[in-house]
C-alpha cells in the first residue's frame, strides 16, 4: 500500500460533487472503495450511534467524502476530536475543504499506530470507526487493521464497521485467533443496501448485553 503525492486543489463543497468524486473512485477501484455511493446519512447516523460515551479521539479510517465525518460531528463529537485516515489524495483534500481545521491523514489505515505518533497525535484513542471495504479483505488485513485499533485504544475502544452482509464482516477464522468479540448494534434498512454496523472489542473487555437498534 503505497501513498500518493497530496493534492491541495480547492473542492467544491457541493453534495452532487461528492458522490461524482465517490462513484469515479468506485470505478478506478471496485475493491478498495465500500460501496458505489457515500454512506446514506441513516447509516452515518448508526456509526456515530455506536460511539462509546466519555471523551477522547475518534479515529476514523477511510474518511472519502465525509459522510461519517459530518454524522460524528452532529452528534457533538467537537472537531478537535476526530483525526481522519484517508490514503487517497483527493478524498483528502476534499475533506480538508469541506471540514476546515480537521485533521486529516494520508497514509494507509494498517499502518494506523505509527501514522498517529508521527503526526503527534495525543492518546487516549476512544474508539476507531471505519468506511473500508472490510467484508472483501483477506484475513491477514483484518487482522491487521483489528491489531492496530486495538493498540491505539489500549484495547479499550471498540472497532466499529458497518456491513451490507446479514453476516458478521469479520472472518470467523480471524475472530477466532484473534479472540475478539462481536456486537451487532444498529441495524439500518433505509440505505441502498440495507446495512448493519458491528462493534468489534479485544477478548477480555466486558460489554453491554446485545442490543439492536433498528433504523427503519
Amino acid at each position: 500500500m503505497t501513498g500518493q503525492a497530496p493534492i491541495r486543489n480547492k473542492v467544491p463543497e457541493t453534495a452532487r460533487h461528492a458522490h461524482w468524486l465517490f462513484f469515479r473512485k468506485w470505478m478506478r477501484s471496485p475493491l478498495r472503495v465500500a460501496s458505489i455511493a457515500p454512506s446514506s446519512p441513516d447509516l452515518s447516523r448508526a456509526m456515530a450511534a455506536s460511539l462509546p460515551d466519555g471523551d477522547g479521539i475518534v479515529v476514523e479510517l477511510g474518511g472519502g467524502t465525509g459522510a461519517i465525518t459530518q454524522a460524528l460531528l452532529a452528534k457533538g463529537v467537537p472537531l478537535e476530536r476526530i483525526v481522519i485516515v484517508e490514503r487517497d489524495a483527493h478524498f483528502c483534500a476534499f475533506l480538508e475543504q469541506r471540514f476546515p481545521g480537521i485533521r486529516v491523514l494520508q497514509g494507509d489505515a494498517g499502518t494506523l499506530r505509527p501514522l498517529l505518533r508521527s503526526a503527534d497525535i495525543a492518546q487516549p484513542v476512544s474508539a476507531v470507526i471505519s468506511g473500508l471495504p472490510f467484508v472483501s479483505m483477506p484475513n491477514r488485513l483484518q487482522a491487521r487493521l483489528l491489531r492496530q485499533a486495538f493498540a491505539v485504544t489500549n484495547g479499550i475502544g471498540p472497532f466499529i464497521q458497518f456491513s451490507y452482509s446479514p453476516l458478521s464482516p469479520l472472518k470467523r477464522s480471524v475472530r477466532e485467533r484473534m479472540g475478539v468479540m462481536e456486537q451487532c448494534t444498529q441495524q439500518v434498512w433505509r440505505n441502498l443496501p440495507p446495512a448493519k454496523v458491528w462493534c468489534f472489542y479485544r477478548a477480555g473487555m466486558e460489554i453491554s448485553p446485545a442490543k439492536l437498534d433498528t433504523v427503519a
